[in-house]
C-alpha cells in the first residue's frame, strides 16, 4: 500500500527543493518573451508601427544564458539581445541583466548603431526598451549637433545613421 503524505509533510519535502540558476534564468526569460509579446500586440509598442519578428532563447551556453528579440519600425531592423551570467544570479533572484541593442539598415542589412548597458532584472519593461531605441537616436543627435558642418550635411549623416 503507498503512503500518502499530508500537506504539512508535502510543503516541508517541497520546500527542501531550490531553484538551479539556469532554471530561473529560463523561467525568467519564459516570463519576458511573453510580455514582450505583450508589449508588441498591446503596448505602447504596437502604437509605434513596430512589428516584432522573434524572440529566442539560448540556454546552451555554459556561463551566459540570452534571449534575442528581433523586430523592426517603418524605418531600421532592431535587435535586443539579454544576456545573463550565471555568475550573477543570486540565491533568491536574478539581480543584473546586460543588455545590447542593435539598429540595422532595414534595406542593406549594415549594422549601423548599437549600444550596451547593465541593467537590473526588475528594472526591465517596456518604457525600458522604448528607453534603449531612443538612446540609440540621442546618440545620432549628439552626434550631429557637435559637428560644425552645415544642415545638408547634417541630414546625410542621420541617413546614414
Amino acid at each position: 500500500m503507498k503512503k500518502i503524505l499530508n500537506f504539512n509533510s508535502f510543503t516541508n519535502v517541497n520546500e527542501a527543493y531550490e531553484e538551479d540558476p539556469e532554471y530561473r534564468i529560463k523561467k525568467y526569460f519564459d516570463e519576458l518573451k511573453k510580455d514582450i509579446a505583450t508589449w508588441f500586440e498591446s503596448g505602447s509598442l504596437s502604437n509605434q508601427d513596430v512589428e516584432l519578428y522573434d524572440t529566442e532563447m539560448n540556454t546552451t551556453n555554459n556561463l551566459d544564458k540570452y534571449m534575442t528579440v528581433d523586430f523592426q519600425d517603418s524605418t531600421y531592423y532592431y535587435q535586443i539581445i539579454f544576456i545573463i551570467s550565471l555568475q550573477e544570479v543570486s540565491e533568491d533572484t536574478l539581480k543584473e541583466c546586460f543588455i545590447k541593442v542593435k539598429r540595422y539598415d532595414l534595406e542593406t542589412s549594415e549594422l549601423l548603431k548599437q549600444s550596451a548597458q547593465s541593467v537590473m532584472v526588475k528594472d526591465i519593461n517596456e518604457d525600458k526598451i522604448i528607453e534603449l531605441m531612443s538612446d540609440l537616436d540621442n546618440e545620432n543627435k549628439e552626434g550631429s549637433e557637435g559637428s560644425s558642418e552645415g544642415s545638408s550635411d547634417e541630414k546625410s549623416e542621420e541617413e546614414i545613421f
